[in-house]
């Protein structure tokens, strides 16, 4: 779990984030179904808009994949128009080319029930834009200070996101719970 707070500047937004350097690792160690989806829907309130996240794990099941399916469609729509208004330099345009075809390499791998896999793409895929959108990786150096600076909600996003590339999930149900918060945090941008 990091100690470093990066949102010091506004209490509502440190006490966000310190809520979600408690909930990730609940989230992580949850035993039952029940825990895990609380802990994922405060977690998802904290990145997204608050109190809409449990419409897409609960519900009959013909409910929950029109609404998942309808989650799907507006984090595609949303992310193929932040790529097509990301201005690059012409020897950069591969990178776009790669963030769309990332995009439709998570939703294939979702549809075939590999959610390990859709998530680590996901990761690329937020790692790539983070560095279409500002010119900087994830990787590198104040990175995390910079994004908070710009907006402590995509800072916690990004925070969110190095937490899953250091903590993969070890199994289906954990990697679809986490890859659903953070499509979820995308699709509400």
């Amino acid at each position: 779990m990091p100690s470093e707070l990066y949102a010091v500047e506004d209490p509502a937004d440190l006490a966000a984030e310190e809520a979600a350097f408690e909930l990730f690792p609940r989230l992580k160690a949850a035993a039952n179904a029940v825990l895990k989806a609380e802990y994922a829907s405060g977690l998802a309130d904290l990145l997204g808009n608050p109190g809409d996240f449990h419409r897409y794990l609960r519900g009959n099941a013909g409910d929950l994949a029109e609404r998942r399916a309808k989650l799907l469609s507006t984090f595609r729509h949303n992310m193929e128009l932040l790529v097509s208004k990301t201005w690059v330099e012409d020897h950069d345009g591969k990178r776009k080319d790669k963030a769309l075809d990332a995009i439709d390499g998570i939703l294939d791998a979702m549809g075939a029930g590999d959610f390990r896999r859709s998530l680590a793409l996901f990761v690329k895929l937020a790692e790539g834009m983070a560095t279409l959108l500002f010119g900087e990786s994830p990787a590198d150096e104040g990175f995390m200070d910079y994004v908070f600076r710009i907006d402590p909600k995509l800072g916690l996003f990004y925070w969110y996101v190095s937490m899953l590339k250091a903590e993969p999930p070890e199994d289906e149900e954990l990697a679809q719970l986490e890859l659903l918060i953070g499509i979820y945090a995308l699709s509400c941008f």
